[in-house]
């Protein structure tokens, strides 16, 4: 069991669950907002507010595609990395590297996920295209309290733009997989050497292990372009995704500033210690 990381992994499985049942609460129904204007002393007229009244889109990568991206493409790196690239070139050969770095990733989204539907359904922040979620009643001349919404479950998604769960996916998968190829690449050389190729080779390096992130950002983008969130839903999301990545990374893995421990799960640090440390009582 401790070999597989089972409870660790059930864990994950119940944060997972902890996150649909958030999902599933009743929705915080803030009063919907309009313009007030005042024509004269005596008359008041409502119009709806402009921030949340763009038409709905169809969105260019549904949650299904966006969590797809974000698992597959993780885990086809590890594979590659460590399966592929040993049979053609110099790559480290890792005990129990690609089980920590699915525990690293699946930790991650989990916990992305358990953070984003939880805050979702307790701020209740409109949609940019509510009015066109929900089936507003256009023809009706509003007085600025009615809900005048025809379509139930489309007012509940419309209620839902913050923070946005597919920015804080696609951060919390493509910022793992960087954290993993940054630590296996170990940037810091033991033996620093200022030479103008060795620098241009990791500043290559660098750029390299970062392209995980332009698809995380592309995500990102997309929610803005099919008017599904507000600049600020997607900030957040993209903030919690990157915690959570780099708390679960750093769960699991040796920091990727250290030459000696860079790219190593916790566990092979422990082991690498411990035979350190019996050496070193050994001689003394």
């Amino acid at each position: 069991m401790n070999d597989y990381r089972v409870l660790d992994f059930g864990c994950v499985v119940i944060v997972y669950l902890l996150a649909f049942v958030c999902s599933s609460i009743d929705v915080y129904e803030r009063p919907i907002p309009g313009v007030r204007i005042r024509l004269n002393s005596t008359t008041v007229v409502w119009a709806l507010d402009p921030s949340i009244d763009h038409q709905k889109l169809a969105e260019e990568v549904p949650m299904w595609l966006a969590l797809i991206l974000v698992i597959t493409i993780p885990v086809g790196a590890n594979l590659i990395v460590n399966f592929v690239l040993p049979t053609f070139c110099q790559v480290r050969v890792i005990a129990h590297d690609t089980r920590d770095f699915l525990l690293s990733l699946f930790q991650s989204i989990a916990l992305a996920q358990f953070v984003t539907q939880f805050t979702k359904n307790i701020i209740g922040r409109f949609r940019p295209s509510f009015y066109d979620m929900c089936g507003w009643k256009f023809e009706v001349v509003w007085d600025g309290v009615a809900n005048l919404c025809t379509d139930e479950a489309g007012e509940k998604e419309g209620r839902r733009s913050f923070p946005s769960g597919h920015a804080s996916s696609a951060w919390a998968g493509m910022l793992t997989l960087t954290l993993y190829l940054l630590g296996r690449s170990r940037l810091n050389c033991s033996n620093f050497d200022n030479s103008v190729l060795r620098r241009g080779r990791k500043t290559l390096m660098m750029a390299l292990c970062c392209l995980p992130l332009l698809l995380a950002v592309w995500i990102c983008v997309t929610r803005s372009i099919d008017n599904w969130h507000h600049y600020s839903d997607i900030l957040a999301g993209s903030v919690i995704g990157a915690a959570a990545a780099i708390v679960s990374f750093n769960y699991n893995y040796g920091s990727i500033f250290s030459w000696e421990f860079a790219g190593l799960p916790i566990e092979t640090i422990h082991e690498q210690l411990k035979q350190t440390q019996k050496v070193t009582d050994d001689k003394s």
